[in-house]
């Protein structure tokens, strides 16, 4: 849910790993985004859960580099999550 909008849903095809989760955030998020403005967009935080494919390095760099201090998850750089 981002503002009045509910993104998705997606289903993966496969099994979930790092390396199609990470094209998923590459190239499919974007898709599923596409109707929202840039302002919404740019003020947008990320969260995920932690599960492995969600904390791969390819992933928190990605996520570290799109969303900079604006996600959270396992390996974010302000806002781990689940709170340990």
């Amino acid at each position: 849910i981002l503002g009045n909008n509910i993104i998705g849903p997606y289903f993966f095809e496969q099994h979930l790993n790092a390396e199609n989760y990470l094209t998923f955030l590459q190239n499919d998020l974007p898709n599923l985004l596409r109707h929202i403005n840039n302002d919404l967009l740019n003020r947008m935080w990320f969260q995920q859960d932690g599960a492995p494919a969600h904390r791969s390095r390819n992933v928190t760099n990605f996520l570290n580099n799109r969303f900079r201090n604006r996600w959270i998850g396992m390996g974010s750089r302000t806002h781990e999550w689940p709170p340990r």
